[in-house]
């Protein structure tokens, strides 16, 4: 039975490779672009082995999707959240470990306030990814 929320506490998490990987990052991305539907996201990642592979997926989806991409490479995430919200773009997602264990990861959306999703935009997101 799929989850009902793919995102937790602070994005969707997982052990890289296995849980996150480029065939779900790719297909997070086209559902996180089908959901905001058009405009502009910023992508950002940490230096994590995988981060930048994973990104790439995740650009292919929201491209995909039709949604404008701009890949800032290597960002903490409230400089993501910074840059998103002083330049105008509609979706922000950082593909970082932050505190996690080095093998895990996580793909971490954030709205057009720079804030990170609600439980039912999640569920929504959730909902988009396992239709497609």
């Amino acid at each position: 039975m799929p989850l009902a929320n793919l995102f937790g506490t602070s994005g969707a998490r997982g052990l890289i490779d296995q849980e996150i990987d480029t065939k779900f990052s790719y297909k997070l991305g086209l559902a996180l672009g089908k959901y905001i539907k058009q405009g502009k996201a910023l992508v950002a990642r940490d230096p994590r082995p995988g981060a930048k592979r994973l990104t790439q997926a995740l650009i292919k989806g929201l491209s995909q999707a039709g949604i404008e991409v701009e890949d800032y490479g290597i960002l903490a995430t409230p400089e993501l959240t910074w840059y998103q919200v002083k330049r105008g773009y509609d979706l922000g997602v950082v593909v970082t470990g932050s505190h996690l264990p080095w093998n895990m990861i996580g793909i971490i959306p954030t709205s057009a306030e720079g804030a990170g999703i609600t439980s039912e935009v999640g569920q929504q997101i959730t909902k988009i990814f396992h239709g497609l």
